[in-house]
This record gives C-alpha cells, structure tokens and sequence, in this order.
C-alpha cells in the first residue's frame, strides 16, 4: 500500500499526542510501460463507479442528474462510507479520516487547527506541482478538494460534462467518482476505504 515517514520537516517542536496517526506519505509512482498510451484522466471513473456499493452508484447518479438539491428525490441513504484518496499509477493510498495536504513539502498552517492533517508528499522532480498544491477532505458524506494556492491550480475531472479547473484558495464538492488532476502527472481517484479506523467515543 503506502510508504510512511514520521519525519517532521518543520522542525516545528509542537507535536500531536499521537504522531503515528498523522505519518506522511510519499507517493511511489510506478511508471507505465512506454508502449502503453497514458489513460485519459475522464476514463478512470467509471472503473471507480464499478467498485461502488450499488446503494452509493445510485446515489451518486441521483446528484449528478439532480443538481438543485430542492429538486432532487429522496433516494435511500446508504450508511456513511469512509473514503480514500489513492494515487494512479502508484500503490499509494491515504485515508480521508482526517484533512490531506497535497504537494512537494506540504506545511501546516501557522496555528494549528482542531485535526492534524496527513501529508502526501509528491516526488520532487514533479516541478509542476507546489510545494503545498491541494487539501483533500472527508467532511460528513462529501468529499472536498480545496487548492491551496497552488501555482499551476487543479482540474476536477467528471463522470461527464467538462472538466473544472479550481481559482488559487477555492473548494470544490467532488462526487466519488471524480478525479482530480494536479498535474505533472499527479492523478487522485477516490474508493471506498475497505478498513476505515474505528471510532472511539
């Protein structure tokens, strides 16, 4: 799956009572073989929609036909289903139990929020992507990207209509079936996470 380093890059002395639930990861890319045309960003989600629980498809296709939420039916809520984000053309994936910095040298805001954020630290010969390109979080049922000021922005790719390209400091409510593309080659799919992290009251 993912590799995993607990290194603080900061040197900021502050440190959460639990580093083992916050370690980085850096992302592994494998390379497809050169004879291999790159897949296009958009082919990749109904591969994704194939995974789904049918109870999450039909809900995603009730919001994508829906848009006004006024007018959407009422379809049956599936349970909460716990995502996460995992890297094409790589092993890496990251669970969305908590916010995720995307980019080179991810940092923190200066004054710490309520949850430490996971980092996804991107190969560093990848120039196209900032040093902290995007945020990707779990927040109830939706999954929001945010650009975080990145210098080359993001593009959310759909299951259909055109893809979205994301202002420096705007969010974006994605579906599940989305992918979000930072560039230089830095695609992110959303699954389901088949062993989410239990809860302890």
């Amino acid at each position: 799956m993912s590799d995993s380093r607990s290194s603080d890059a900061t040197g900021d002395a502050r440190e959460p009572a639990d580093r083992s639930a916050v370690e980085d990861t850096v992302i592994r890319l494998v390379e497809p073989p050169s004879d291999t045309a790159p897949r296009p960003v958009a082919s990749a989600v109904d591969e994704v929609l194939r995974r789904l629980p049918a109870s999450v498809r039909r809900a995603t296709r009730a919001s994508a036909e829906w848009p006004d939420d006024d007018d959407a039916p009422v379809a049956n809520a599936p349970d909460r289903i716990a995502w996460m984000l995992v890297v094409r053309n790589s092993a890496t994936s990251v669970p969305l139990d908590r916010p995720v910095l995307v980019g080179r040298s991810p940092a923190t805001a200066r004054v710490a929020g309520p949850v430490e954020p996971r980092k996804l630290i991107v190969p560093r010969d990848r120039r196209g992507v900032s040093s902290t390109h995007a945020r990707i979080e779990q927040l109830g049922d939706s999954l929001v990207v945010t650009d975080a000021g990145s210098t080359n922005g993001l593009v959310v790719h759909w299951a259909s209509g055109p893809p979205r390209r994301l202002r420096p400091g705007e969010s974006c409510v994605v579906l599940p079936d989305a992918a979000v593309d930072l560039g230089d080659g830095i695609v992110i799919e959303f699954h389901p996470n088949p062993s989410p992290p239990e809860e302890h009251p």
